[in-house]
């Protein structure tokens, strides 16, 4: 026991300085294995890819005349797929390993300072040697781009050492110690306050690297024999066949060794579990402080174990670990093939060779059953010396086999990496990437420099050349992130077969990852494999990182090929709370018209990113009849914030729809307008959604130049939607063009309406028709005082919901034309016809209201409101004015002004409103022009209604400006030319 805790017949100082240094060595163990277990991710990220489709939904449907429009809206569908990041230089390994390493360099220098005459002069040559590797002249201190630095440096060191060892030899270790780290600490100073560099503590950190590196191998060799060594003290515990078990451990260790070497030499590929290299090298390491000690017969000339030689083997050690955790936290792979065949090599080497030793030495001792390892280093035949360079002797033939030079190529290749990541910090894009070329020219198939290689070039858009470099990464160390990376640039090369043969490799490789998953059912999808696709993101699902943009892209995978899974309850199981999944179901439910439960909240919300702005969007689409003023208002200051600018063309098409449904036209179609003359992607659609509103509000001759932009930009239905206008229009010669324009079409149902429309448009006579086309030439075909021509026509009609569609078309034009009498004769001959159609029902109590407010018979219009009329969404301006109207018989002036405000400004195409809102203006606004500019601003818009062109003439002959009134005059005249 007391020779395992050897350190405890130490003085106490010793044993103090003891314990600092040992928290030191496990410090650097155990920074190596967190940098191990942590891997690449330490300096690699995922970043998530976004894909956007878009999945048509119906937000509304209305009829014209015989025809029944849909009015889409974009339903987005978020995908995410996993694409590595650039690589982020670990500043934090960075500054640990400069100051370990300095600290380690220190405490040898304390023990330097101790040892006699020869020894200390060469002791104090391999620190000069540390010192000027550090090429402190690149710092350019003080402005000193020379060796003055270096020389400065060495001579406070190296005094201060000479002054102990020379003149105060009988100095106490702490104080040497201490006075070291006051010079290095006030030389910390100087060189960050005073360097002319940028991150001068890095530029040391990269210079650092080689002694780093040189004195790692050197450690490495030097307890390569110690595993070997200590089963010799296992087998010399047994009370016989000592020999039989040390040879019987010994060969199963030296083989696995051996076998590991060929894994690591890719000359096998077993399904073996293969020796973890650094668990081996910790093993060995922690052995060797016991081992050295053991040892202390060879070098006790120069100076003791106790404590100088602990200090000395902890401190080595400690810059080995430390090193090789440095390297595996910044992933320089080609620096750690290095140290890793380092250690297979000599575990062997030296293994063998020292076994061989033991057999020269020991044999009859171990045939005895003695306790061998008391006598380890003191040989009777083959000197220890022997074994040394026997053992270097076998390293080097592994070396040499493997190609030495490769073994110093890669060393400069991961000095290069290490500089490549100094300028990636100082922002010296094309310096750093100069460099990484050159650590991929010296460490062939590399990791490092190709995978940042190809994050350069892929930012360049320069895929080709990434692809190269990321096969490269991938040749011999692949990790997730550069698999992921050189299967997307096939994707984005639109060779999808490649990408997804690459994806599936690399789950072969690492089949425990979840973002590979991912990765593949994307790739699926994109192939419409939906089973694989469904599949591999169900494997994703099982992971916490990526189980949420698994259900994200399930939900738009069902999306995309219309498979009408229930969503509601799918997004219920999953318990998904994220934006993109919620937003996913929601686009999917809106699709197939499926119950949602999910409502999200956004009171909250003031920056969007895009997940957000996705459901968002879908929210709006989905309940654009329903959602309330406040909300509408809430969305539109998010939309307008400076900070969403991003999602602000998007998001405004959704919000018009829902002003619109809320009834203000006027702010509907101004943000349409607005976004359809700057937007450069969804000018043709804009102009669509406006031309149905034009339509259904019945502007048609505006819906059909809406539509000529919509045609324009190629958008479905445009023709046939322009056609129905025109006919509409009554702009009988520009219809029959246009539909046959559409008879031209490869839509064999638009073929067929185009046919039937051209032959009701050309007829002269009735023959042949059936009731559905009888109507259909009432309503396009005769003229609002054609009264005689449609009795006799209707007579001819057997269903009486035809009959009454076409007596109410007649009313609805002649009471827009102003002609009430003759509207209302038409109105009357629908009394007594017995309907089936509910809606149509409706309508005809609408228009009853409508026309007994226009007359302002306002106790019969409330009367008929009291017998059970209902006003849904659609008629809300209807209500609104019913209510104004009401407002002003019983006296509450404050009220009417409020709907009458409503009424005049929502809706340009709703003159009875409008009308009715300037008569009032008119008397009881002191704003003398208040009316005026009711109707002045309705006829920008609504420039067709001749009711609402002659108001506005009579406003402006009132007011003085007689020329906007002969212009309006004339508008009427060629309106009424046409009907």
């Amino acid at each position: 026991m007391t020779s395992l805790w050897f350190w405890k017949k130490w003085p106490i100082t010793y044993q103090r300085a003891w314990y600092f240094v040992a928290a030191i060595f496990v410090l650097s163990i155990v920074f190596l294995w967190s940098s191990y277990f942590t891997g690449v991710d330490a300096v690699i990220n995922w970043d998530t890819v976004d894909n956007q489709n878009i999945v048509e939904s119906t937000v509304h449907t209305f009829s014209v005349g015989p025809f029944e429009l849909n009015v889409p809206g974009d339903n987005y569908l978020l995908s995410q797929y996993y694409n590595g990041s650039k690589i982020i230089p670990n500043l934090f390994a960075s500054y640990l390993f400069l100051t370990v390493i300095m600290l380690c360099a220190i405490i040898l220098l304390t023990v330097f300072s101790t040892l006699e005459r020869f020894w200390y002069f060469v002791a104090m040559a391999l620190f000069i040697l540390f010192v000027v590797s550090l090429r402190l002249e690149v710092l350019n201190i003080l402005g000193w781009r020379n060796q003055i630095p270096t020389i400065a440096t060495l001579v406070l060191f190296g005094g201060m050492s000479f002054f102990f060892n020379r003149i105060k030899p009988e100095t106490s270790l702490i104080i040497r110690f201490f006075s070291f780290v006051a010079i290095a600490s006030v030389l910390a100073v100087v060189i960050t306050f005073f360097s002319g560099v940028e991150f001068p503590m890095l530029h040391l950190a990269v210079t650092a690297y080689t002694p780093g590196l040189v004195i790692t191998v050197l450690f490495i060799f030097t307890i390569a024999h110690e595993i070997i060594a200590s089963f010799v003290f296992l087998a010399s515990q047994g009370n016989s066949k000592s020999f039989l078990h040390l040879f019987i451990i010994t060969s199963i260790y030296l083989v696995n060794v051996f076998i590991t070497y060929m894994h690591e030499a890719g000359l096998i590929d077993w399904n073996f579990i293969y020796l973890n290299i650094y668990l081996v090298l910790t093993i060995a390491a922690i052995l060797g402080i016991w081992g050295f000690k053991n040892r202390q017969p060879l070098y006790q000339n120069i100076f003791s174990f106790d404590p100088f030689g602990g200090y000395m083997i902890v401190a080595f050690g400690t810059i080995c670990f430390i090193t090789i955790g440095y390297l595996i936290a910044n992933g320089n792979d080609p620096a750690l093939r290095v140290v890793r065949d380092a250690v297979v090599f000599s575990q062997f080497g030296y293994g063998l060779i020292f076994f061989i030793y033991i057999v020269s030495n020991f044999t009859g001792l171990l045939g005895q059953n003695l306790n061998v390892h008391k006598v380890l280093y003191r040989p009777t035949r083959m000197p220890y010396f022997t074994f040394r360079f026997a053992g270097l002797i076998a390293v080097l033939a592994f070396v040499f086999y493997s190609n030495w030079k490769e073994y110093v190529y890669h060393s400069f290749s991961g000095f290069y990496n290490n500089i490549g990541d100094l300028y990636t910090l100082l922002d010296k894009k094309g310096i750093a990437e100069a460099y990484y070329e050159q650590g991929r020219s010296y460490g062939f198939q590399n990791h490092r420099s190709n995978y940042t290689l190809g994050k350069i070039k892929t930012i360049k858009n320069d895929l080709e050349r990434a692809q190269y470099n990321y096969g490269l990464a991938n040749g011999k160390q692949p990790t997730p992130y550069s698999i992921a990376n050189e299967a997307n640039l096939f994707l984005w090369r639109k060779d999808v077969f490649k990408a997804k043969a690459i994806d599936q490799e690399g789950i072969h490789l690492f089949p425990d990852n979840g973002e590979l998953y991912t990765n593949l059912g994307f790739i699926y999808g994109k192939l419409h494999n939906l089973d694989s696709a469904v599949a591999a993101l169900s494997e994703a699902r099982k992971y916490a990182a990526t189980k949420n943009i698994a259900e994200a892209n399930f939900f738009a995978l069902m999306a995309n090929e219309l498979i009408p899974v229930n969503a509601d309850s799918i997004l219920q199981n999953f318990g998904s709370t994220s934006n993109a999944t919620i937003s996913n179901a929601m686009a999917l439910a809106t699709v197939f018209d499926q119950n949602f439960s999910n409502t999200p909240d956004f009171t909250e919300v003031k920056k969007l990113d895009l997940p957000t702005a996705t459901l968002l969007n879908n929210y709006i689409v989905r309940n654009t009849k329903t959602v309330d003023s406040t909300f509408i208002a809430n969305t539109e200051k998010i939309i307008e914030d400076s900070i969403n600018l991003d999602y602000k063309e998007a998001l405004k098409a959704p919000l018009a729809a829902a002003y619109y449904h809320k009834g203000n036209v006027t702010k509907a179609l101004s943000i349409l307008a607005e976004m359809a003359a700057f937007s450069h992607s969804y000018t043709g659609k804009f102009n669509y959604i406006m031309g149905l509103w034009s339509l259904e509000q019945g502007n048609a001759e505006l819906a059909a130049s809406y539509f000529d932009y919509a045609i324009e930009y190629g958008f479905t239905n445009a023709k046939l939607y322009k056609a129905i206008a025109l006919s509409e229009a009554h702009l009988m010669n520009d219809a029959l063009i246009a539909w046959d324009t559409v008879a031209q079409s490869k839509d064999a149902n638009q073929v067929e309406i185009a046919n039937r429309m051209k032959r009701i448009l050309t007829a002269s006579n009735m023959v042949g028709f059936n009731d559905s086309e009888k109507y259909q030439y009432c309503r396009y075909k005769l003229g609002v005082r054609d009264s005689i021509q449609l009795k006799n026509i209707l007579a001819g009609i057997e269903n009486t919901n035809y009959k009454a569609k076409a007596l109410l078309d007649k009313t609805q034009r002649a009471f827009d034309l102003g002609e009430t009498t003759l509207a209302i004769q038409y109105f009357n001959q629908i009394s007594g016809l017995e309907l089936t159609n509910e809606k149509l029902y409706k309508d005809i109590q609408y228009m009853e209201l409508r026309m007994l407010a226009s007359r302002k018979e306002v106790r019969a219009l409330a009367n008929q409101i009291n017998e059970g009329v209902d006003f849904d969404q659609a008629h809300f301006l209807d209500k609104t004015l019913y209510t104004a109207l009401l407002n002003v018989m019983s006296g509450d002036t404050l009220n009417a002004a409020k709907n009458f405000e409503i009424v005049g400004t929502y809706n340009p195409y709703y003159v009875e409103g409008l009308i009715a809102a300037a008569e009032y203006f008119r008397e009881h606004s002191p704003d003398r022009l208040k009316a005026y500019s009711l109707l002045a601003d309705a006829i920008q818009i609504n420039n067709s209604s001749v009711k609402l062109l002659k108001a506005y003439a009579t406003e402006a002959i009132r007011i003085g400006f007689d020329e906007y009134a002969i212009g309006a005059l004339q508008r009427v005249e060629e309106i009424e030319s046409r009907r």
